[in-house]
């Protein structure tokens, strides 16, 4: 496939309107604003607000996403990614590279939502007709594999005809869109501010993908705050997301 038509396929699938099952969950998010982390933390804020005077809250979300990116989709996800893009038509390196991420990632609740959000993946993609997808969810189905997200995304948008850049790319964007999305949702900030936060990150996502990624044997992510918000999540009496 040409470059526009890798483009293109890349648009869809980073879109948010692409039902990927992805804007069901915040990544520790909505604990962290909970807990006063993010978002509106004081009574003159609130007054703020109540008036109609626009404050910038962008600057703890963009953070946050930039942690997500540095230290959990670039050091970890982006690797098994870009390994399943080359392994797309390699079975046992895929289900290796499946099963690595469920042995790597500690906190079930990170775990449960890389296979749910990748398995939503799989099944729009059955639906689509999409190369290797029915046969791979065959696997997810019968407990062969888990079905995490990063290899999901490589083996499906491989075999759709994605260059390799253009699967990153849709990748981390689709991350960073769900992250503002899900701040937008809960009120942390409108839709401009959200805005805002994606094109200062995009700087920083360009040096990232000009970086080579890392083998999957030298996979880490390193993101505490987000992932003791996402084990707390469960406890909330009130919840938006899934984590």
């Amino acid at each position: 496939m040409n470059e526009l038509g890798s483009s293109l396929l890349a648009l869809q699938q980073a879109d948010s309107f692409f039902p990927g099952g992805a804007v069901a969950w915040s990544w520790g998010l909505e604990t962290l604003v909970a807990d006063g982390h993010l978002g509106l933390t004081d009574v003159t804020t609130l007054k703020r607000r109540q008036r109609g005077v626009h404050r910038d809250r962008s600057a703890p979300v963009r953070a946050f996403v930039e942690g997500q990116l540095r230290h959990r989709w670039n050091s970890f996800d982006r690797a098994f990614l870009c390994a399943a893009w080359q392994a797309a038509n390699d079975q046992p390196t895929l289900v290796e590279l499946d099963n690595q991420i469920e042995a790597l990632t500690l906190a079930e609740e990170l775990r449960q939502g890389s296979r749910r959000v990748g398995q939503s993946l799989l099944g729009v993609h059955v639906a689509l007709g999409t190369p290797g997808a029915c046969a791979y969810q065959q696997q997810v189905l019968t407990a062969q594999i888990p079905g995490h997200l990063p290899v999901v995304q490589g083996l499906l948008w491989q075999r759709l005809g994605m260059q390799h850049d253009h699967c990153q790319l849709a990748a981390a964007h689709g991350l960073c869109t769900g992250l503002v999305s899900a701040a937008v949702r809960l009120g942390v900030m409108g839709h401009v501010d959200a805005q805002r936060v994606l094109t200062d990150l995009q700087p920083l996502l360009l040096e990232l993908l000009a970086q080579a990624p890392p083998e999957p044997d030298a996979a880490s992510g390193f993101t505490p705050l987000a992932e003791i918000a996402v084990m707390r999540h469960e406890t909330q009496a009130l919840r938006l997301f899934a984590n």
